[in-house]
């Protein structure tokens, strides 16, 4: 298997409980050529001391620290992207964990079936305390599979793997716009114009906690999901017509995506 590089961006803010899980489950991928883009948005916790510790033990691990706090995720990921030069871009959230043989799976995969653009997996769904509430695997084939997302999405942002060609072919970066959805946005626009498979193995913990962005009360869920829907139909031609199929998207969507009970 040719050792192609991955780079790995992770935005962190105030997580110095779980950034050290996060951050070890990379060092013990299996697949070992990696780059680790950390991007901190000024924590004011142990967070950056932790990400300056695992710089010192580990050359791949890149950090960047913002200035200023970017205010959303979508412009911390943003500043990452430019200084990824992987031929894959994968995406953990600095609370959440990868299985050791995640990157392993979909590089193999990839390699194997040239006109993938995306890959993503299965896997948990963990609390603080890392304690197991579900899990999930994908439920579609490979292919082109826009119309089923469309109808029930599968896609949990830690588990993708991104040809970086086509994620700049297609839309280059994160819509800055949306605070909440972001890799929604960014998710469906390649799978609208490319083939994508899933692993149907469990090969991430994406956790569940109070602190999440997506548990704030001040932050609009549905946004992101609306604003995508509206976009795939104008650069697309896909035909929705009626506004309650937003709606019933975005909670189809926000279900899977988050835990979110509907």
């Amino acid at each position: 298997m040719n050792s192609s590089l991955v780079s790995i961006i992770m935005p962190a803010y105030n997580v110095e409980k779980y950034i050290s899980d996060s951050i070890s489950s990379v060092i013990n991928q299996t697949y070992e050529n990696w780059e680790l883009l950390v991007i901190d948005d000024c924590s004011i916790d142990n967070t950056v001391k932790i990400i300056n510790e695992f710089v010192k033990l580990d050359s791949r691990i890149k950090p960047i620290f913002n200035s200023i706090n970017s205010g959303t995720p979508a412009k911390a990921k943003n500043k990452a992207l430019p200084f990824s030069k992987g031929e894959y871009i994968a995406f953990l959230d600095s609370d959440d964990i990868w299985l050791k043989d995640k990157l392993t799976n979909q590089i193999s995969l990839m390699q194997n079936n040239e006109n993938y653009a995306l890959v993503y997996t299965g896997g948990y769904l963990i609390d603080e305390n890392n304690n197991e509430i579900k899990k999930f695997l994908p439920k579609y084939e490979c292919g082109n599979i826009l119309s089923n997302m469309l109808k029930r999405y599968e896609v949990n942002n830690q588990s993708v793997i991104i040809k970086k060609e086509a994620l700049l072919d297609t839309i280059g970066m994160f819509n800055e716009n949306i605070i909440i959805g972001e890799d929604y946005n960014l998710f469906m626009n390649i799978i609208a114009k490319y083939e994508v498979c899933s692993i149907k193995k469990y090969l991430i913990k994406y956790r569940v906690h109070k602190k999440s962005i997506t548990k704030n009360g001040n932050c609009d869920l549905s946004d992101g999901t609306l604003k995508t829907l509206k976009e795939l139909n104008i650069k697309y031609n896909i035909k929705v017509k009626y506004p309650l199929y937003y709606f019933i998207s975005w909670l189809k969507a926000m279900r899977f995506r988050w835990g979110v009970s509907i």
